[in-house]
């Protein structure tokens, strides 16, 4: 990875600019060429202001000076979550074998999340191993979840299976910590659409614990937040809970219509996923009405 004055340099030349356009009224000149000789370090502050001349986030400022790549945490994130996205099993099990063991931390922890996924979502009975006994004490007992916390919504909830844990209490936690990210004007980092996938997680697992009353409630919740910030995934994803909720508490015919709506839809990520979950859904909404007219 290059110094940073090296890749501030690199960008700022790309772009056509001068050091005066770049740095004046923030450093002086001298310090801005030994900054990008790389001999000066600088501030957070003034750092910021730097890349906001050069037009770069700070996430794009890390992805350049890895030679515009992922480092390999968020790389193997994306391989993860790819594969979870479209319910690939095998793929998550390759990961977590292939990761489990590494000297990366992020590796592994990435490994142990693939493993949480694919015990999960296969319905294998499983106890928690003690990867994943530190993955949950990391994120739930983290007093203020930021990003990285937030991104990590899903597999908490996954991970509720396995521990003593109140679903409400973490769901609440989910959407206060996302409330902080987003407001009426904006949501820069798409957590509306972070929420809507952790509310899908959530509410699974609400059905899944046959917790009724919840799930029927849960709609309120779906419902909540900045909805006008969702991306057309995040609706999609939105589009996908309710459709799974109106099987369960609503019109079945309504809900089978929004599901062929859904099944024609052409999104390769997260395609073999939505047919996974809606064939799933509907099976066990069929059982659960099955139940309540015996009961009657």
């Amino acid at each position: 990875m290059e110094e940073l004055g090296t890749t501030i340099k690199q960008i700022r030349q790309a772009k056509g600019l001068t050091q005066k356009e770049v740095y004046a009224g923030i450093v002086s000149r001298s310090f801005a060429t030994r900054l990008e000789n790389g001999d000066h370090d600088i501030t957070a502050t003034k750092l910021f202001d730097i890349l906001e001349r050069l037009g770069v986030t700070a996430n794009e400022f890390r992805f350049i000076q890895n030679d515009y790549r992922p480092d390999d945490g968020e790389n193997l994130r994306s391989q993860v979550m790819l594969a979870y996205d479209q319910q690939n099993f095998p793929q998550l099990s390759h990961l977590a074998q292939r990761y489990g063991q590494s000297k990366n931390p992020a590796e592994r922890r990435m490994a142990t999340i693939a493993a949480v996924l694919l015990t999960a979502y296969s319905h294998r009975h499983a106890t928690l191993t003690p990867d994943m006994e530190r993955l949950w004490q990391q994120i739930m007992y983290t007093k203020s979840w930021t990003l990285q916390e937030i991104r990590m919504g899903p597999i908490l909830m996954a991970l509720i299976g396995f521990k003593d844990a109140t679903i409400p209490e973490t769901i609440r936690k989910m959407h206060q910590s996302c409330d902080r990210y987003v407001s009426e004007s904006a949501d820069p980092f798409h957590v509306m659409d972070l929420r809507l996938s952790f509310d899908l997680v959530a509410l699974q697992v609400l059905l899944s614990h046959k917790d009724y009353d919840q799930a029927r409630e849960f709609k309120t919740e779906l419902m909540g937040g900045h909805l006008e910030h969702l991306t057309s995934e995040g609706n999609l994803t939105l589009q996908l809970c309710l459709c799974i909720w109106t099987w369960f508490f609503g019109d079945s015919s309504t809900a089978d219509q929004q599901a062929n709506l859904l099944r024609q839809l052409k999104v390769a990520r997260i395609d073999p996923g939505i047919h996974a979950i809606l064939a799933s859904w509907q099976q066990e909404a069929k059982r659960y009405h099955l139940e309540l007219d015996n009961k009657g």
